[in-house]
C-alpha cells in the first residue's frame, strides 16, 4: 500500500491592509494535525476531504500531518508561518523514509511579512526532504500567485476550475486522482508555466460567462485531451503587491515536454487577446440607492466589492453606511462593518439600549474614515456560525446588531466571508426579507443570492480590494503590467 503525506496550509493575503494574521486567525476557521485532520475533515466540503475520499477508494495511507485555513487578511506573522511550515515538514522528516509522495491544499496567494512566496518556500522545503523521485501534487487557489520555485518543486499543480469557487472538494478529487496514478506508474506528470503581465477585477473572473467563461471552457477541454494529466489558469489575487504580479498557466501533460508548453502557450495566447475585455464599470453608490429607491421590492444587492472580505479586506468600509444616512432607502437595509471598539461599546450599553458611537474606518484609515451613529443594540452574539461557501466553521468574534433607522447593522470584531446568507440569519436577520442586503464580495456571494435577488449592484467604491485596479497604490508590482500600463 503506498503511503502519502498529507497537509493543507491555506490563507490569501491583501496588501493593502494594516492587519497581520496570527495563529489565533488560522484557528478562527481550523486549525488540525494528525489523524484528527481526517477525523475532522473526511466527508465535508473542502479539498482536504476530496482527498481523503480518493485516497480510501485507491487503497493510499495518508499521514497526516498539519490542515489549517487561515482565511483571508493582511500578510501573515513571519512568525506564525514559521512555527506552521516547522510542523509540516517536521512532520516530513519523521515520516520520509516510510512514504512514497506527498499531497497539498495550498491557497498559493499568501504573504508573510518577509516572503514574497511561503507556499514555494514550503515546497521547496517538502522536496529537500523526500528528494527529487517522490511525487508531490499540490491543489491552489485560481487565485494563486503561482512562481517558478512552486512548479520547480512540485510534480504536478491542479486548481479550482471555478469562480465563485464551488469545486473544492473536486479539486482535492483530482489532486489525488493525479497523485494515485503517478504513484501506480501509469502516468509521468511534466509541467510547463506560462506568466502573462496582467491583472483584472475579481468580478470579472467569474467562470460562468464572458470574458473568464470562454478561456475556462478552452482549460477544461484541453486538461480532457490525450496526453493531457492537468490544465488550469490563474487570474491571481490582484491585491498582491509584489514582484512578477499577473496571471499564470498551467499545463500538466504525460511525459510530453513539448505538448505541455504548447497548449500553456495557447491557453496564455488565448487570456492575452481577451485582457481588454477584462476592463470593468461598476455603479457609483448614489446611483445604486437611486435605482433601489425606483425598484419595488427585493432584496437588491448590494456588492461591495472594495472592502471584500474574501480578498482580504478587513470589512471596515462606512462608504455605503453614510450614503444610506444622507440618502435614506425605506426598508431593512443590512450592512456589514468590522469594528472591535464598537462592538465591546455596543456590549457594554447591552441589548435595548440606545447609544451614539463612531463605527467603521479605524482598521483601514488610507481608504475610509469612521461615521458617527445613534442607534439600539438588537442583539448581542458570540459570532460563530456555520458558512456554506465556503464550507467551513466561521468566528467573527462578539457581535453586535445595532439599528440605525432602517439600517441594520452588523458589528463583528472579526471579518469573515459573506459569500452566504448564514452571514446574517446568524444573528437574526433575514436578507430575503430585506429591501438592500450589503455583501463585501466581488463575486463570491452570487450562488446563494442570484437565485431570489431582485437585482444585483456591483458598487463603484474606494478600498484596499477595489476593483478598479489603477486607483490601488502598488510600489512594488513588475512593469509594464496591464491594465496599469497601456500595453
Amino acid at each position: 500500500m503506498a503511503r502519502v503525506l498529507l497537509a493543507n496550509l491555506a490563507q490569501e493575503t491583501c496588501s493593502f491592509v494594516q492587519s497581520r494574521h496570527t495563529l489565533d486567525d488560522f484557528r478562527r476557521y481550523y486549525l488540525y494535525t494528525g489523524q484528527e485532520i481526517v477525523e475532522r475533515l473526511r466527508g465535508g466540503g473542502m479539498e482536504i476531504a476530496g482527498v481523503i475520499e480518493v485516497a480510501e477508494e485507491e487503497g493510499v495511507e495518508l499521514v497526516p500531518l498539519l490542515a489549517t485555513y487561515g482565511g483571508t487578511g493582511g500578510p501573515v506573522q513571519s512568525a506564525a508561518y514559521a512555527h506552521l511550515r516547522d510542523e509540516i515538514l517536521a512532520g516530513a522528516r519523521r515520516h520520509a523514509a516510510t512514504v512514497d509522495g506527498a499531497v497539498l491544499a495550498l491557497h498559493g496567494a499568501m504573504l508573510t511579512e518577509d516572503l514574497d512566496d511561503p507556499e514555494g518556500d514550503l515546497l521547496a522545503g517538502l522536496r529537500e526532504i523526500l528528494g527529487s523521485a517522490k511525487p508531490i501534487v499540490c491543489s491552489l487557489d485560481l487565485h494563486a500567485h503561482v512562481t517558478d520555485l512552486m512548479v520547480r518543486q512540485a510534480t504536478a499543480l491542479v486548481a479550482y476550475q471555478t469562480h465563485p469557487h464551488v469545486d473544492f472538494h473536486d479539486t482535492g478529487v483530482r489532486a489525488m486522482r493525479l497523485l494515485a496514478r503517478t504513484l501506480r506508474g501509469e502516468v509521468r506528470p511534466v509541467m510547463a508555466h506560462r506568466k502573462l503581465p496582467m491583472i483584472a477585477p475579481p468580478e470579472q473572473h467569474n467562470t460562468s460567462r464572458p470574458p473568464m467563461g470562454p478561456i475556462m471552457q478552452r482549460v477544461r477541454a484541453v486538461e480532457k485531451e490525450s496526453g493531457m494529466l492537468a490544465a488550469a489558469i490563474f487570474p491571481v489575487q490582484p491585491q498582491l503587491d509584489i514582484p512578477n504580479l499577473g496571471w499564470s498557466v498551467i499545463a500538466v501533460a504525460d511525459g510530453d515536454p513539448a505538448l505541455a508548453r504548447a497548449r500553456a502557450d495557447e491557453i496564455a495566447e488565448m487570456a492575452w487577446q481577451h485582457r481588454r475585455n477584462f476592463l470593468h464599470r461598476r455603479t457609483p453608490v448614489p446611483v445604486a440607492l437611486r435605482i433601489a429607491r425606483e425598484t419595488p421590492g427585493g432584496p437588491i444587492v448590494l456588492a461591495d466589492a472594495s472592502d471584500g472580505t474574501a480578498g482580504g479586506a478587513e470589512g471596515d468600509s462606512t462608504v455605503l453606511l453614510q450614503a444610506l444616512l444622507e440618502s435614506p432607502v425605506p426598508g431593512p437595509c443590512l450592512l456589514l462593518v468590522t469594528d472591535p471598539d464598537a462592538v465591546t461599546q455596543c456590549a457594554a450599553a447591552g441589548v435595548g439600549a440606545e447609544l451614539s458611537l463612531e463605527i467603521g474606518g479605524k482598521l483601514t484609515p488610507a481608504f475610509f474614515r469612521p461615521v458617527r451613529v445613534t442607534g439600539k443594540v438588537r442583539t448581542l452574539s458570540d459570532g460563530r456560525f456555520q458558512m456554506k461557501l465556503p464550507p467551513i466553521p466561521a468566528d467573527r468574534g462578539l457581535t453586535a446588531v445595532l439599528q440605525v433607522g432602517d439600517i441594520f447593522i452588523v458589528l463583528s470584531r472579526k471579518p469573515v466571508y459573506t459569500w452566504d446568507e448564514e452571514c446574517y440569519r446568524s444573528v437574526g436577520l433575514f436578507p430575503r426579507e430585506a429591501k438592500l442586503v450589503q455583501v463585501k464580495s466581488p463575486g463570491g456571494f452570487r450562488p446563494t443570492y442570484e437565485p431570489f435577488a431582485k437585482t444585483i449592484i456591483e458598487l463603484d467604491t474606494p478600498g484596499p480590494t477595489d476593483s478598479d485596479l489603477i486607483r490601488l497604490p502598488y510600489r512594488r508590482v513588475t512593469r509594464p503590467l496591464f491594465p496599469l500600463d497601456d500595453i
